[in-house]
């Protein structure tokens, strides 16, 4: 069935006259007559009568092109959702969300108007990759290291996820002005033995790699979120191993110090459920993250 025939059937239905339905669909009078008398040729019944006053839609035809326009308007909505871009959900965790991300998405919406990504903060690392097993976030991005999600020391997933580690992330040990590791080159011993370390909680991916680097029974002290850990340095409570990111500010203005020490870096990480039909949508935001 040509769908323009109908659609003049479905014009004529509501403008009433062949005059005004030529004018609103930029035809010809005789051209709404001719697609009319067509349409009713292929269906085999008659929609409209004609008489010297004009053309009149039957009982049937009304019905019927009733029934056909709210086809068509539903198939125009779904032809009108493959054109549109869906959402992007993407988890975070809370510091790479506030500190990293803010920057990467305005980078995204200049580069790509037509994606849109919404963003998940969630300090609990297990709930955000709980929301992407059960498909409620198409990704989630978080720091780790190793060949498997979770190396760095948290729990590992059940479901089949993939990733892709976008870029290292610098970690830095930062101490307040005037400490006595400043100044020269620090071995891993030397923090060993200085103690005072100051990490978020158990679970955060600082005090991971904190343990990580310098053994499980480092003594740590926990003193709540990331603003909290960069107050007690500053204020010369201890030191801490924190990505470069989150203490660039502090750095820049001389509130901290780096001290001169190799720390290793971690990955930033972006991980997705596997054989996911998103995935392609996933690469502009992996381009972004490799620039951050």
């Amino acid at each position: 069935m040509d769908t323009e025939q109908l659609r003049t059937a479905i014009a004529l239905l509501q403008h009433r006259t062949v005059n005004k339905t030529a004018a609103a669909q930029g035809l010809a009078p005789s051209s709404v007559s001719d697609r009319v008398r067509r349409l009713e040729a292929e269906l085999g019944a008659q929609l409209f009568t004609r008489n010297p006053a004009g053309m009149h839609p039957t009982s049937a035809g009304r019905s019927y092109l009733a029934a056909a326009a709210a086809a068509l308007e539903a198939l125009d909505d779904a032809a009108e959702q493959l054109r549109v871009t869906p959402d992007l959900t993407v988890g975070a965790q809370a510091s790479v969300a506030d500190e990293l991300l803010p920057a990467v998405l305005d980078d995204l919406r200049h580069a790509h108007p037509d994606l849109r990504v919404r963003l998940r903060p969630d300090p609990d690392r297990d709930r955000l990759l709980a929301s992407l097993e059960y498909g409620e976030v198409d990704a989630v991005v978080l720091l780790d290291t190793g060949e498997h999600i979770g190396d760095l020391g948290f729990s590992r997933p059940f479901s089949a996820l993939e990733y892709l580690d976008v870029r290292e992330v610098a970690m830095a040990v930062v101490a307040p002005p005037q400490h006595p590791l400043l100044g020269r080159q620090v071995t891993m011993a030397e923090i060993q033995r200085t103690g005072g370390l100051i990490g978020r909680e158990p679970r955060c991916s600082f005090w991971m790699a904190t343990q990580r680097w310098l053994g499980p029974d480092v003594d740590l002290t926990a003193v709540g979120g990331l603003a909290q850990v960069r107050e007690w340095v500053t204020a010369g409570r201890g030191i801490a191993l924190l990505p470069e990111f989150a203490v660039r500010a502090d750095l820049d203005s001389g509130r901290l110090e780096a001290v001169d020490v190799q720390a290793p870096p971690l990955g930033l990480r972006l991980i997705w459920r596997e054989g996911q039909a998103t995935a392609g949508r996933l690469r502009p935001l992996l381009y972004a993250l490799t620039q951050a």
